[in-house]
């Protein structure tokens, strides 16, 4: 089985970067919001550079860092700026089918979500109470609702990657559109790389 890290010093040797295998690996996480409901995310993320939208303020990373994706999750912007639950938005009968584009090549094409759940990495952090018989119970609120692991694709340096997906009902076919209160937010989360200042000044 190929390492995380193999898969990035292998791509990285292809593009000729030779200091990234002198570079730290740790966790990291990019996430965007569709402010414009184009059905795009992140193509525009230099637009809104707020944190409450997104982390990011151009859809490439820099010439010395790199995403290894290995959760790719989804979650709704409310229109108070508040992620929720996208089934508590949306309802069950939905779906998300999206496309993960890097550079020019689709690397991930129709690919539908349908996992109900959410890493705790995506928990708000307060929680909510539910009655489960006679006693309440304290549980996490996930940010999302459907996500996808394992995904394993590197996002390089210097290459624009973006995300474009359609809402469907599962029951009728119908295309959903978001709107304003049920914007469309995603993670992408895995191993990230960065600059290992230790060894390179």
């Amino acid at each position: 089985m190929i390492s995380a890290q193999d898969k990035i010093l292998h791509v990285a040797n292809k593009l000729g970067l030779t200091s990234l295998k002198d570079m730290q690996a740790s966790t990291g996480a990019v996430y965007d919001v569709d402010s414009e409901l184009a059905g795009t995310i992140f193509s525009q993320a230099a637009r809104h550079q707020n944190p409450g939208i997104t982390n990011v303020t151009e859809n490439q990373f820099e010439v010395n860092e790199a995403l290894l994706v290995e959760n790719i999750s989804f979650y709704v912007l409310d229109g108070s700026g508040n992620a929720r639950n996208f089934q508590n938005i949306y309802g069950s009968n939905k779906v998300i089918v999206f496309d993960l584009v890097i550079g020019n090549k689709r690397v991930m094409k129709d690919t539908p979500v349908f996992a109900a759940g959410s890493p705790y990495t995506f928990a708000n952090s307060g929680s909510t109470t539910r009655l489960v018989g006679e006693a309440t119970v304290q549980s996490m609120v996930p940010r999302n609702q459907i996500f996808m692991e394992g995904a394993g694709i590197l996002i390089p340096p210097q290459v624009q990657w973006y995300v474009q997906y359609t809402i469907y009902n599962v029951v009728t076919g119908a295309i959903v559109a978001p709107t304003d209160a049920t914007k469309i937010g995603c993670y992408l989360f895995g191993t990230k790389v960065n600059l290992n200042f230790n060894t390179s000044i």
